[in-house]
């Protein structure tokens, strides 16, 4: 993997998490995030594939978590503590990607948890 790919995959899934802060940002309900899930899948599912390509495998799946868990929410299941728990998963993201040994079990296991009991 070249020095060139790391560094655009990097700016993308920044940018990525940063839209993802810039609509939790704009909710103040979990309604509101409801409204928003499509917009917020979409940057999920960049990350879900992109992170994995470059090193960053535990982002990947949290990624992954939040994507299944977005997609519920679009097909109309309603989620209590969903907005703070996105804003969590927000911020751990951003960190993941400034400390390469980041973990993120607890925020995957948080969304997990969350994720089941929707279904």
């Amino acid at each position: 993997m070249s020095d060139e790919f790391l560094k655009i995959a990097t700016a993308e899934i920044n940018n990525e998490i940063s839209e993802i802060q810039n609509i939790l940002n704009s909710c103040k309900s979990n309604l509101d995030v409801s409204i928003n899930a499509a917009k917020i899948q979409k940057s999920t599912h960049k990350i879900k594939g992109l992170a994995p390509m470059m090193g960053k495998e535990d982002l990947g799946i949290l990624a992954a978590l939040l994507d299944s868990l977005l997609k519920k929410i679009m097909n109309g299941v309603v989620a209590n503590e969903i907005l703070e728990s996105l804003i969590i998963a927000a911020d751990e993201m951003k960190k993941s990607m400034t400390c390469s040994d980041y973990n993120l079990d607890k925020i995957k296991q948080k969304i997990s948890h969350l994720s089941s009991a929707l279904s």
